[in-house]
Parts: C-alpha cells; sequence; structure tokens
C-alpha cells in the first residue's frame, strides 16, 4: 500500500493529464412566479474527489402542475449527488451503477414531498469519457464539431402516441394535437420510476467537446441546429455559454416562456 504522499503524487499526476472542464452555468425565471429549476455540482477543484469521483452536475426541472415543485427539484438534486460520491467509482460498471442507485435515492427523497414531482439530468465525466443518466423530458446534449447531439431521451406520452400511429390505431393528426402529447411519463416522485435513460460502456470525450444540461425552457424556444450553432460560437469566442444561450432564448420572447436553466461543461 502507497503511503500518503506517494498516492497524492499519484493522484495528481493522473488529475493532470487529463482535460480539464471549464463549467458554465445560467439561468432565468422566464414568465413564470416561480423558480422551479434547480441544478449542482460536485467540487470541480478538489483532485482526490475529481480522481475518485469524477466531475458530476444535476440539473431537475420541478414539475410546476404539482405541489412543491421548487422543492422536489432541491430535493432530488442534492439527494443525487450526495448519493453518487458515496459510492464506488473505481470502474465504468461500479459508476454507472452508482448513478442509477443515487437516482433512486433520489427518488426516494422525492417521494417524501407527496405530490411533488421533478424531471433530473446528471453527468460524469471521470478519466476524459462521459456517464449520465436522465428521467423526465429535461435535456443532456454533446455539441462537437458544430453538431449538438441529443443524449437524452423524452419521457413523455408522444413516445406512445407515435407508437399508435406507427400500428395504425391513431391518424397522424391525432398524435401530434393530441392534448396530453407532452405529458410526463416519468419522472422523480411516483414510488416505482417507470423509464430510465443513460449511456452504457465507454463514451470518450474531446478537447472542446461541450456538454449540456438544460430545461425545456431553452429547447422549446431554440432548435437543435440554434443550440449548436449558439453553443460553437461563444466556446469559440470563450463567451459564457450557457449565459448566452439562455440570452438568446429570452430574446424571441416567446408567450409563457418557462423556467430556463443551462449548464455547459466545456473540456478544454
Amino acid at each position: 500500500m502507497m503511503n500518503d504522499d506517494k498516492a497524492i503524487t499519484q493522484t495528481m499526476r493522473e488529475y493532470n493529464e487529463l482535460l480539464y472542464i471549464m463549467p458554465y452555468n445560467a439561468q432565468h425565471i422566464g414568465d413564470r412566479e416561480e423558480q422551479q429549476d434547480y441544478f449542482a455540482y460536485s467540487n470541480l477543484l478538489d483532485p482526490v474527489e475529481v480522481s475518485r469521483s469524477g466531475n458530476a452536475a444535476a440539473l431537475a426541472d420541478g414539475m410546476g402542475g404539482m405541489e412543491d415543485g421548487q422543492t422536489a427539484a432541491i430535493y432530488g438534486v442534492n439527494a443525487f449527488l450526495s448519493a453518487y460520491l458515496a459510492c464506488d467509482a473505481s470502474s465504468d460498471a461500479e459508476l454507472e451503477n452508482g448513478m442509477l442507485d443515487a437516482l433512486y435515492a433520489a427518488n426516494a427523497e422525492v417521494c417524501r414531498l407527496s405530490g411533488a414531482g421533478a424531471t433530473l439530468v446528471a453527468v460524469v465525466v471521470k478519466k476524459n469519457r462521459l456517464h449520465w443518466i436522465s428521467v423526465g423530458d429535461s435535456h443532456i446534449y454533446l455539441v462537437r464539431n458544430g453538431v449538438a447531439r441529443l443524449l437524452s431521451e423524452d419521457h413523455v406520452f408522444a413516445e406512445e402516441l407515435d407508437r399508435m400511429y406507427k400500428d395504425g390505431e391513431i391518424t397522424y393528426e391525432q398524435a401530434m394535437e393530441h392534448p396530453e402529447r407532452k405529458a410526463l411519463t416519468s419522472y422523480l416522485g411516483p414510488p416505482n420510476i417507470e423509464r430510465v435513460s443513460r449511456n452504457s460502456g465507454e463514451f470518450p470525450l474531446l478537447k472542446d467537446d461541450v456538454i449540456l444540461l438544460c430545461t425545456d425552457g431553452l429547447y422549446r424556444g431554440l432548435s437543435d441546429v440554434e443550440i449548436a450553432e449558439i453553443t460553437t460560437e461563444a466556446s469559440r469566442k470563450k463567451d459564457d455559454i450557457a449565459q448566452e444561450l439562455v440570452n438568446r432564448v429570452l430574446e424571441k420572447h416567446l408567450e409563457n416562456q418557462d423556467n430556463v436553466t443551462v449548464l455547459a461543461l466545456k473540456m478544454i
């Protein structure tokens, strides 16, 4: 077993070989009466914690149609990060299992708030590899070479409607115009989470990659192409990527603008 000095030296050597992360974050209440988005990071400046657990970030969107949406978002994010940082993340498989266990821990906390709910997206970057998990309809993007790739899936009733259309059970118009098309089918809050999306296996990151986490207040106002263009331009100019994205959606003055929150992790 290495003594403490040798362990710290090895940790620092491994840390310095990694790509660094430049974090950005911004949010706006929009036209809503309350900010129900909430986010948090792990300690990105602690080399020992980074070596053990990687860099973690989580974002939740409290469900406005339910009571205590803001509290649900706070509970969900804090419980997720607390549980994840306590897990064994020594291998990719253990890290990914730890993220799943942390999601269930977050759900247990939100379940304590009767009638509350929230979406949750979370990422961990460790040894230049990305790991992610999501429930609900907040988004995770990887922006690389001017293209925004949506990694997460939307857990909404639209999935079932689209299947019904493909099977000939309903018309295209019925599928597109259904009033519950955007209704969430999986989220933090119920006793059992219906669906979870996450990566499996190695997902290497490259210099200048940007990982975006955002709530629907952003992507319902900006297309994936616009998100990619704004992110790439801001990254090239070394501007605040997250704030620029928030500014650009607010400039559209959309009716009933939802809370909007963006986290951007640039690999440098």
